[in-house]
């Protein structure tokens, strides 16, 4: 329609191939860089925390990654199955028989009443397009390409990995949760820790296992609201940037 041919096209830069425009192996803070390019582009205004993911058609319709330009044509309404027939949440797909074009189907009849986990999905998908749909499209693979969430997460994935990394910092930025976690904690005043945050720079920690736990949970549980995030991944986001340390394990950048 007219209006989709209005939408500015999505624009990011990372490390890449000249040749192939696969990503380089790119840090997690390289990752949240593109992140915050891309929700600038997205965000009404750059205070924003619920980042509004609706009419993903026409406002991620275009996208310019690295100097490579395609189209995206999004499907949230119908059952999306993996090549076994069972559902998933969602895929990313190209077939060289539309060669500009990426198709990204989201399970809307599965996630329409889970909406946090339907913004989650949209976004990790959304990994896909930035991160792995420019190689598509620069060189199209022989056979139909896709990736995505499964029904069985393959956690060691790299394009998972990138592509979960990616939903989290867009979702949740470091500077905004740095900010607002402060808020928080002031309201319930936590003893911060001796060691400040490892990830965002100057930003005091806490340790989970030193306070009440009661009060932490309310914080996560504050915050998942204020970005509209499951508490799972409010938690994961916090630990992550080291800002409320719950001791999971992380290893790599």
């Amino acid at each position: 329609t007219g209006e989709e041919l209005l939408m500015p096209a999505i624009s990011a830069a990372y490390r890449h191939s000249k040749f192939t425009a696969a990503p380089e192996r790119l840090t997690a803070a390289e990752i949240w860089a593109v992140a915050h390019a891309v929700r600038r582009q997205l965000a009404e205004d750059r205070f924003e925390r619920r980042l509004a993911l609706d009419e993903v058609a026409n406002r991620l319709a275009r996208f310019d990654i690295n100097g490579v330009v395609f189209d995206v044509a999004w499907d949230l309404d119908h059952r999306v199955l993996n090549p076994a027939g069972k559902q998933v949440m969602g895929v990313t797909e190209y077939d060289r028989a539309s060669p500009d074009c990426v198709m990204v189907s989201v399970n809307g009849p599965m996630l329409e009443n889970q909406h946090t986990l339907m913004r989650s999905t949209i976004a990790h998908e959304l990994g896909h397009v930035v991160f792995d749909a420019p190689g598509w499209v620069l060189i199209p693979p022989s056979a139909q390409a896709y990736s995505g969430l499964t029904s069985c997460a393959r956690k060691s994935d790299p394009r998972e990995v990138r592509a979960n990394e990616f939903m989290g910092a867009l979702l949740v930025p470091p500077s905004l949760l740095r900010t607002d976690l402060q808020r928080r904690v002031k309201r319930h005043k936590f003893t911060p820790s001796p060691r400040p945050s490892a990830i965002v720079s100057g930003a005091p920690a806490y340790d989970a296992g030193s306070l009440d736990s009661d009060s932490v949970e309310e914080v996560i549980f504050a915050l998942a609201e204020r970005y509209g995030v499951s508490e799972s991944l409010m938690r994961v986001r916090l630990d992550r940037y080291d800002l409320l340390r719950t001791g999971r394990p992380w290893h790599g950048n």
